[in-house]
């Protein structure tokens, strides 16, 4: 269902949001005005913002992701563009999509000064940690060992890097990933 929208300002498309009483609505004529394509980039980065937000709320990642991978692809602002690739790769994290996340954490390397990328490196590493957490939690082992392996790869002190170790050697033997076990154990 396509939603006429004659709104041209962030103040009116807010407004008219504040009217509508379900998501769903909302979700229709958001995506509705961004089909519409005739908005700035501000408006278009507060459309996407909206869109992302609702989806995450419904639980709708793959919907959310791609909305905040299209606000961080539209951003003019290298801040804001480092804050989405950042929350897009956290929903693709959710999602368990690792491959994705990673070009998200890289399209914020790229983005990012020399200070800066410190701060999306321990993002990744936090974000990564938590996931894996999560699966586990879930019963998702043999997904959270993805997220370890990648762990294992990244610059990390050798405290945390032991951990990592420790934790991902007994994944593997629980999953019966013994050959995996005798080359971490060796390395």
């Amino acid at each position: 269902m396509t939603i006429n929208v004659r709104e041209q300002t962030i103040e009116e498309i807010q407004e008219r949001l504040k009217k509508m009483s379900t998501d769903f609505n909302k979700l229709d004529y958001l995506e509705s005005a961004v089909k519409t394509g005739s908005y700035s980039f501000e408006i278009k980065r507060f459309l996407y913002g909206e869109l992302a937000s609702i989806y995450e709320e419904r639980k709708l990642y793959e919907k959310a992701v791609k909305a905040m991978a299209n606000k961080a692809a539209s951003g003019v602002m290298k801040k804001e563009k480092i804050e989405d690739f950042m929350a897009a790769a956290e929903l693709y994290a959710k999602l368990g999509r690792i491959e994705e996340a990673e070009n998200m954490f890289l399209g914020a390397s790229r983005e990012a000064t020399i200070p800066e990328k410190a701060g999306v490196t321990l993002a990744r590493k936090n974000i990564y940690l938590v996931t894996a957490k999560n699966l586990e939690a879930k019963g998702k082992k043999a997904s959270a060992v993805a997220f370890y392996e990648k762990l294992l790869k990244m610059k990390l002190d050798e405290s945390e890097k032991e951990e990592i170790k420790r934790t991902l050697l007994d994944r593997y033997k629980a999953l019966g990933r013994f050959r995996e076990a005798r080359m971490l154990e060796g390395d």
